[in-house]
């Protein structure tokens, strides 16, 4: 049997590890690098934007690391991200919750506006394997407006 000490030693070491990859994974996306971020996710992640998304063609969650590339790689031609603001990070095990604003440019309107987002993340061996994102769906929408 592991002492309290121990496990609380590698609870706070995979804290640690989980923290710096979302904030790595969130600067990656400032910098519109996809192929540097797919190098922290697992090829079998399930992805999934929760929202009102007439707008995008996958409203169901999409599997694996193409179709989680392709999705995002759909998003990136659509909007920008000018970076994002972390409010809170919440890690049990495997599992992690994060609260942000991201600041977006609509590429089609070059409209700029902030957009509340709450990730609920999974990683596995220290890879992403679960992304599911509540997103303001309206506050995105009303960037494309003409």
């Amino acid at each position: 049997m592991q002492s309290q000490q121990h496990l609380a030693e590698v609870a706070a070491g995979d804290r640690a590890l989980f923290e710096a990859r979302v904030h790595q994974m969130l600067e990656l996306c400032s910098a519109g690098n996809l192929a540097a971020m797919m190098d922290y996710v697992s090829e079998d992640i399930v992805y999934e934007m929760v929202g009102n998304w007439s707008m995008f063609p996958f409203s169901q969650p999409v599997r694996g690391k193409e179709a989680f590339a392709h999705a995002l790689g759909f998003i990136f031609t659509h909007f920008q991200s000018l970076g994002s603001e972390v409010h809170d990070i919440v890690v049990d095990g495997d599992r992690v919750a994060i609260r942000r604003t991201t600041r977006l440019r609509a590429t089609g309107t070059n409209r700029e506006g902030d957009i509340a987002v709450v990730d609920f993340v999974r990683f596995r061996d220290g890879l992403l394997t679960e992304l599911i994102e509540l997103v303001d769906s309206l506050a995105m929408a009303r960037l494309e407006e003409s």
